[in-house]
């Protein structure tokens, strides 16, 4: 082998530990910068599990203030109707499969708990029924307005009046309108206006009904 050959393998390979040299920074520069990358993706994991358990705490704090509402308002009614029983309302919340299932139950405390259709009878379901539309009428953002048509026809005979009480105070504190038809003449106590409907000639005629106005609550 003469002098330049080996001067010229010399060279090559220099050249080649230059090569591997750049290749071997590139690749730890890559390497770094795929760990500065799982590094700010595993901030970003953690800050999202932290923003995502906060915000399950905000619903949670929400659905169980609205759940407390609804138990309230529920409660308030069917204990403003029927003062002889100890009633209450009860929402269960259940989480599953990303989904919440609700559960009503009423509770006649220390008697009979369940679902109303099952454990009570057609007057207490009335009036839920009622005080729900008038929960999903505000949810919804809806005209503060009910038509009721015979809505309390299973309110037995002795609850009649306290249910116009009812519809009175509810009227008055949620500022909401209701327009009811009834063939229940102690359902008239607390309205404020009172039409009956006659028919003339195959016309409906209302005429207007004096009353002693709505009992003081």
């Amino acid at each position: 082998m003469t002098f330049e050959n080996l001067e010229t393998q010399i060279v090559d390979l220099d050249s080649k530990v230059n090569e591997l040299t750049y290749m071997r920074r590139e690749n730890m520069n890559q390497v770094n910068a795929i760990n500065s990358e799982i590094s700010f993706l595993e901030e970003e994991v953690s800050l999202l599990d932290k923003v995502s358990s906060l915000f399950k705490h905000l619903l949670d704090s929400l659905l169980e203030e609205k759940k407390q509402e609804i138990q309230k308002l529920v409660t308030y009614g069917l204990k403003t109707v029927f003062t002889d029983q100890d009633l209450k309302f009860h929402i269960n919340i259940e989480p599953k499969y990303n989904t919440i299932y609700t559960n009503f139950r009423t509770e006649q405390v220390g008697v009979a708990e369940g679902d109303v259709l099952d454990s009570f009878g057609g007057g207490v379901v009335n009036i839920e029924s009622f005080l729900l539309r008038i929960i999903t009428l505000f949810q919804t953002k809806l005209t503060p307005f009910l038509f009721l048509d015979e809505t309390f026809s299973h309110v037995s005979g002795e609850y009649v009046e306290n249910t116009s009480f009812l519809l009175r105070n509810i009227c008055k504190k949620l500022r909401l309108t209701i327009a009811l038809i009834t063939h229940q003449d102690d359902m008239l106590h607390n309205a404020d206006k009172v039409y009956k409907a006659v028919s003339i000639k195959n016309k409906l005629k209302l005429n207007e009904i004096q009353t002693n106005g709505p009992k003081k609550s």
